[in-house]
């Protein structure tokens, strides 16, 4: 029989916070735990935008507005395109007409289809 280790919540800890970004690009992807609200907050607002992109695309937990909020004005396309895609909240009309409007052709794309009822 193969019998998986679970990770320990200090070798998750350890991961999440490691020096080196492709690390913690594995750990915020990996599916096997449920980070914490503290590590899920570290996460989103991580130095590296595919750490934060990782985060939130996670479908596992519910954003704060404030984490939603952040995420759609990240000065980097990768996480306002990840935030836009997510179908679990909806934009506030101030969101929405940013959406429209952003640099991102993507971003706009994914506003416009919300606008019309495609997400």
């Amino acid at each position: 029989m193969n019998f998986q280790k679970r990770l320990t919540p200090e070798q998750i800890e350890a991961g999440l916070t490691h020096e080196d970004v492709n690390i913690r690009k594995e750990f915020a992807e990996c599916r096997d735990y449920m980070p914490t609200p503290e590590q899920i907050e570290r996460g989103l607002t991580d130095n590296s935008s595919e750490v934060r992109a990782r985060f939130a695309d996670r479908k596992d937990y519910a954003l704060t507005p404030e984490q939603i909020e952040r995420g759609l004005t990240d000065p980097e396309p990768l996480v306002r395109i990840t935030l836009a895609e997510r179908g679990d909240y909806t934009p506030t009309p101030q969101q929405m007409q940013r959406g429209l409007k952003d640099p991102h052709r993507i971003v706009r794309i994914l506003f416009g289809q919300r606008q019309d009822g495609l997400v």
